[in-house]
């Protein structure tokens, strides 16, 4: 299946799994993990806010996206291990229900911390997956070219 976008290039499930691979590996999960904070800037004379977001919470969805991503993969090891991360995550909300949770305060370090660990852990995963697969192997050919051979 392709998508199209305005400049006539095709996107496929393939490459959108590869560029968010790099960025999470070239770009979130090589910068320092901070939490997010307004930073004043001043234009023309006239100072304002502006929000510098939180790359732990980055480098956290980003690992996401890819789980979603590759959901269609899922082979047993990783159904095992996309199912232990959302107990835990819940786990970790159901200690957190009732209590009030800002950014930077205690309840939320403590919330992004255990999201990290268990977040690593899911991304190794992943690439546990993809190596299982031959996901990348394969991603050199098109999903053209593979549905051409299935045809033959």
């Amino acid at each position: 299946m392709n998508y199209y976008s305005d400049k006539n290039e095709s996107i496929t499930h393939c490459s959108i799994v590869h560029e968010l691979l790099k960025k999470i590996v070239t770009d979130l999960g090589t910068r320092e993990f901070r939490g997010g904070y307004k930073k004043p800037i001043i234009n023309g004379g006239l100072t304002y806010e502006d929000y510098v977001p939180d790359s732990r919470s980055e480098y956290i969805q980003g690992i996401e996206s890819l789980s979603d991503i590759l959901l269609p993969q899922y082979d047993d090891d990783m159904i095992k291990a996309a199912e232990l991360y959302n107990k835990e995550i819940e786990k970790i909300e159901k200690e957190l229900e009732g209590k009030d949770v800002r950014m930077g305060d205690d309840n939320h370090t403590m919330l992004i911390r255990k999201k990290l660990k268990l977040v690593r852990t899911l991304f190794r995963e992943l690439n546990l997956l993809l190596k299982r697969t031959n996901y990348l192997k394969s991603a050199a050919y098109s999903e053209d070219d593979l549905e051409d051979e299935e045809e033959e």
